[in-house]
């Protein structure tokens, strides 16, 4: 049988791009994959991860990705994006041939609202899970996980290239915030790397504003 894991990488992140990757795997490879330690990418170590990605790129049978740059994102509810990235891995899936009789779907939110979208779209008879910390439960979500969290994470080392070192690209950096809050207060524009929607940078400039009152 074969089996369809999606999962996200960057969502919630300040800076970046956000990757969502599909991974499908036949019970065979499940099995190789559990016993080389393939599991929640977060539970990994970066050197970790990088050894996986290269055994989940040798053994998948398919494999696909879409990315989402902050202006997307700025101006896109972050559901539906993610929502679009699975309809399409699904639809590129069929496509090529391929018939998962399972897809694994790990949700942050809206779990009623993807399993409804996605009604029209997956083929009578396939076993659609759609849960919270779903690639913490199966291994097809934890190998997408993988390749979508070291894709950004080799994507972040490049852009800290072009930009400087601003940390993990987290709101939760103070290394991230520092970066961005020493951009705004040179009255230097704030790189297009950066989600400019986010709560966390209208609270910077609005910190920068109440500070020139003082100045």
């Amino acid at each position: 049988m074969l089996h369809l894991g999606i999962d996200e990488a960057g969502r919630g992140c300040l800076v970046g791009d956000m990757f969502v990757a599909a991974v499908a795997l036949y019970d065979d490879v499940v099995e190789l994959l559990a016993n080389a330690g393939v599991k929640d990418s977060k539970k990994l170590s970066q050197n970790s991860r990088s050894k996986l990605f290269k055994v989940i790129l040798s053994n998948a049978s398919f494999i696909y990705v879409r990315r989402y740059q902050p202006d997307v994102i700025d101006s896109v509810n972050l559901n539906d994006l993610f929502l679009d990235a699975i309809k399409m891995s699904i639809k590129t899936v069929y496509k090529l041939g391929f018939k998962p009789t399972t897809i694994y779907i790990d949700s942050t939110s809206n779990m009623k609202k993807i399993v409804n979208s996605l009604s029209g779209i997956v083929y009578h008879g396939t076993n659609l899970i759609v849960e919270y910390n779903a690639d913490e439960k199966y291994i097809p979500v934890s190998a997408a996980s993988i390749v979508a969290k070291v894709l950004r994470d080799r994507h972040i080392e490049y852009l800290k290239t072009l930009y400087g070192d601003f940390g993990s690209g987290y709101p939760s950096d103070p290394k991230t915030i520092k970066w961005i809050r020493d951009i705004v207060l040179t009255r230097s524009e704030v790189p297009p790397i950066v989600r400019k929607s986010w709560k966390t940078i209208k609270k910077i400039y609005s910190s920068v504003k109440t500070l020139d009152e003082y100045i």
